[in-house]
């Protein structure tokens, strides 16, 4: 991938507080990913952004490859402050506000262009604002494109995943997904699934094609197998306890380098996804496209019985009758 854009170098600083010579405010971004991960670039043009729309009052460090803790972390240090911004799986909010695992469930979305729509509605952010009372203002959406199993054996049906371990973010929906396949949902920590992989703790897991290649998983799994089951979106995310005391100017610019992050995002993205799976093509034994009919029936009864113990059915039904407008 190309470096961020503008060119900007980040210096790396342990603050949330002025430096001297510097007369702005620092505040720290954490990100799991690794620095040539679409989303790495995303937060670095997002920072760059922030510091050009608040000219030098607000200085955004970047803080890659789970420098400052894994996804677990960075959300509880969001919450009370210590960091100001993270990426993070929808998922890994659920620790937070259960309902947020709703965005796990599987199949809800049609395709990519359904997803978008129902990202781009009101709804979506409005769902979302559940998080605020929390300590957590979602700022920009980050996709994370669509989930797939890469394994030490061919998946070419859902009866293929009976009785693997699969690691899974620590979601109840996730793990009840794996359950519905057959399989065995085990949470894992996204800083140790290769080890995971390389010594038999799992024996696959699911994800997209930028983090197969970012995070070298083709070295560990042999076989890819295309079902696209979920699309989780991932967010950035700021702490209301420093958004708050934030002028109201500031707050106005982040939240603008918010959505143009989206939209760079999306280009950057879709740039990786190519990338990186004509990459995977010759780094794994076997990418297969699978029919996803097996697999969508094996977790239809479980995507209404969540919505419901979650609590979020009218969310879910919007999201479902978007769907009809797509193939």
């Amino acid at each position: 991938m190309r470096k961020v854009l503008f060119g900007t170098l980040i210096v790396f600083a342990v603050v949330a507080f002025a430096m001297p010579g510097f007369a702005g405010t620092v505040l720290k971004f954490s990100a799991i990913h690794e620095p040539a991960h679409p989303s790495a670039h995303t937060a670095e043009f997002f920072a760059e952004r922030v510091r050009q729309l608040t000219n030098g009052e607000l200085e955004v460090q970047v803080y890659h490859s789970r420098q400052l803790g894994d996804a677990r972390d960075n959300v509880e240090n969001v919450r009370n402050g210590s960091i100001a911004f993270t990426s993070v799986s929808i998922s890994n909010l659920s620790q937070v506000l259960p309902v947020m695992d709703v965005w796990s469930l599987p199949y809800i979305f049609k395709s990519d262009d359904h997803y978008w729509y129902v990202l781009n509605g009101g709804k979506a952010m409005e769902f979302m604002q559940q998080l605020e009372p929390k300590g957590i203002k979602v700022i920009t959406w980050i996709t994370s494109g669509a989930r797939n199993f890469f394994t030490q054996k061919p998946i070419n049906s859902a009866a293929d995943l009976k009785g693997q371990k699969i690691r899974v973010m620590a979601s109840p929906v996730m793990i009840d997904t794996m359950k519905a396949l057959g399989a065995n949902g085990v949470p894992v920590a996204w800083g140790e699934l290769y080890t995971a992989l390389q010594t038999g703790v799992v024996d696959g897991a699911e994800n997209n094609h930028p983090s197969l290649i970012s995070m070298k998983f083709y070295e560990v799994s042999k076989y890819y197998s295309l079902d696209e089951h979920m699309r989780i979106p991932d967010v950035n995310i700021v702490s209301t306890k420093v958004f708050e005391k934030l002028t109201k100017s500031q707050q106005a610019a982040i939240l603008q380098a918010g959505e143009e992050a989206t939209a760079y995002m999306r280009g950057a993205w879709k740039v990786s996804e190519i990338e990186s799976i004509n990459k995977l093509k010759g780094l794994m034994k076997e990418i297969t496209t699978v029919d996803k009919k097996s697999f969508m029936d094996a977790v239809a009864p479980m995507v209404d019985a969540e919505a419901k113990r979650l609590g979020g059915e009218a969310f879910v039904k919007y999201v479902l009758e978007t769907g009809q407008k797509f193939k």
